[in-house]
Parts: structure tokens; sequence; C-alpha cells
């Protein structure tokens, strides 16, 4: 076999894919799925950050609403955490 004969071939050749053809139709199928699977990955995501920024926030409006009580009460932990630690030794 020649070299122009192996260049001429179907299989160092320009690739005979049939867009409309089986091959076409799953790769269009699988690129269908993979959209489908980062679209409800995307969904997943923004619902997790959106209850993440509520958790982050509801102690900071508590401590917004109530800066006496909110001192008084870390005051409180810090002495009792203190005692515990001190007894230990």
């Amino acid at each position: 076999m020649s070299i122009e004969s192996v260049e001429d071939s179907s299989l160092f050749g320009k690739p005979s894919v049939d867009p409309e053809g089986v091959v076409g139709k799953a790769a269009a199928s699988a690129h269908d799925t993979v959209d489908k699977a980062a679209q409800r990955a995307q969904s997943a995501f923004d619902c997790a950050h959106d209850y993440i920024d509520q958790a982050v926030e509801a102690p900071r409006n508590v401590i917004r609403d109530n800066p006496v009580a909110s001192v008084v009460l870390a005051l409180a932990v810090g002495f009792l955490w203190g005692r515990l630690g001190a007894s230990r030794d």
C-alpha cells in the first residue's frame, strides 16, 4: 500500500459522521442530559446559598434587636467557660 492510498482511504480522510444519524442523536441526548444536570445543580446551589445567608443573618438580627442582653449573655458564657477551664487545672 502506498502513501497516497493511505491518505485517500476513508479512515484518514474527512470523518463521515452524520449529525442526524445515531451518533448525532446520542450526542444531542447526552448534551441535553448534561444541560439538565447543570441546571439542577445550579438550582440546588442557589437554594443552599439562600439558606446559608438566612442562617448567618438570624443571629445578627437577634444581636441588633437586643444588644444589651447579647452582651450580658456573652459575658456570662465567658465567665462560665473560664470557671470550667480554671477548675480543671
